[in-house]
């Protein structure tokens, strides 16, 4: 039986047999229940309830020779769908391939109104400066990370003084304002201006990952179109969206839909995720790119991922913490791995739907139960009414309505 085929229950059964969660995860999993109230109350501010995402995960990941099951949180079952398939037909022809980077985020310290002799004594305390600030964290030092390198840049009007944080597994934004505020607590010290600001940037410029895929062009093949026809078409879509800014963003879109399940369901922050990839280019662009190469389509992604493995949220998190269990996550450097592998799987499975099919044929066939529930069908109405309209390919809440009452008049 295919995954996609089981129910919740054998699904989890799955992953204990694969050993991938413990027997008190199942538990877990099966009583539908992520937080505590004391949890969640400590998690948000003026708590009144929870809001449920539904949790599945992705098959035939074949990351840098390890195969994965990757957890997504996400209300849209296309996108999970769309990452099996593009890892699939990737996975025939040898998997992914990545190189990761360091966890360095940069953290600002900007102040006004300094004389030409206060930058000159900032400017000498270069190493004093960066002694005080990993003073300030020991711990980070003692697990590898800490500030790797002082940057000054002087906007006229500003001056500002950009710590490059290495922070190891963690997604870093507590440690890197700590030690801003520590090292601006020095600075004034030093200088007579005033310090206007010191927070961490979500830039990601120093968290850049590179993915790529090779595709067969069998593996690319439809009933009605060969794998040489649909990797042409592929490239040639993907270079109307380095023309097309309207292009480009949805483009980006579809790769930002596996990106963000895996961040919600890991605990990680995607509203900086997303802040941080679509400024990462100085002229808006893809953040893939499809070419063909020795009769093969070859693809490759390259972006900024922030993620942690480690602390706040995905410390917290019962739901984080089974998804890293799954994924046997043993550092940073391996989920931002997944996560950009994910990105150019959804990617690929947009790229081949549209330039064949079209994105409604298979997204619809996946949203009908949704649009049975919509209708008001309960427990195995849910089946029968979008089993009726995938066999019509009529989707509309009106005719979902429709089958519906058929059901309940016989």
């Amino acid at each position: 039986m295919k995954v996609y085929q089981m129910s919740d229950e054998q699904r989890i059964d799955y992953l204990l047999s694969k050993k991938l969660i413990s027997k008190e995860q199942a538990g877990f999993l099966l009583k539908r229940d992520p937080l505590t109230s004391q949890l969640s109350d400590s998690l948000s501010e003026n708590q009144i309830g929870l809001f449920g995402l539904p949790y599945g995960f992705a098959t035939d990941f074949l990351i840098d020779g390890k195969e994965y099951l990757v957890p997504m949180a996400i209300e849209e079952p296309s996108v999970v769908a769309a990452a099996s398939n593009g890892a699939k037909r990737i996975k025939k022809s040898g998997g992914f391939v990545t190189e990761p980077s360091k966890r360095i985020v940069t953290g600002q310290i900007v102040l006004e109104n300094l004389s030409s002799d206060d930058i000159l004594k900032i400017t000498e305390s270069k190493s004093h400066l960066q002694n005080i600030a990993n003073e300030s964290r020991p711990s980070l030092v003692e697990r590898g990370g800490g500030v790797e390198e002082i940057e000054f840049i002087d906007n006229d009007k500003f001056f500002e003084i950009d710590l490059k944080v290495n922070t190891v597994d963690a997604m870093g934004a507590n440690i890197v304002n700590s030690i801003l505020e520590k090292t601006a607590h020095e600075i004034l010290e030093i200088v007579s201006g005033d310090v206007l600001c010191s927070i961490l940037s979500n830039s990601g410029q120093d968290q850049v990952i590179v993915v790529k895929a090779k595709v067969d062009f069998e593996n690319l093949a439809t009933k009605t179109m060969s794998g040489q026809e649909v990797a042409k078409r592929i490239v040639k879509l993907t270079e109307f969206a380095k023309v097309s800014t309207k292009r480009a963003v949805t483009h980006n879109k579809g790769i930002m839909n596996g990106i963000d399940a895996v961040l919600i369901a890991t605990g990680n922050d995607f509203r900086a995720q997303e802040a941080a990839a679509h400024s990462y280019y100085e002229k808006y662009r893809p953040f893939s790119d499809w070419k063909i190469i020795d009769n093969q389509l070859v693809g490759e992604l390259k972006m900024p991922i922030e993620v942690g493995s480690v602390g706040g949220a995905i410390s917290a998190l019962p739901m984080a913490k089974i998804s890293l269990a799954i994924m046997q996550i043993d550092n940073s450097k391996q989920l931002q791995s997944i996560i950009g592998a994910v990105g150019l799987a959804n990617n690929l499975s947009a790229l081949r739907a549209l330039v064949t099919t079209g994105i409604q044929a298979g997204h619809m066939s996946l949203q009908s139960k949704s649009l049975a529930v919509s209708a008001g069908a309960v427990g195995d109405e849910i089946k029968l009414v979008a089993k009726k309209m995938n066999q019509t390919k009529k989707y509309s809440l009106e005719y979902a309505q429709e089958i519906l009452s058929e059901l309940r008049n016989k």
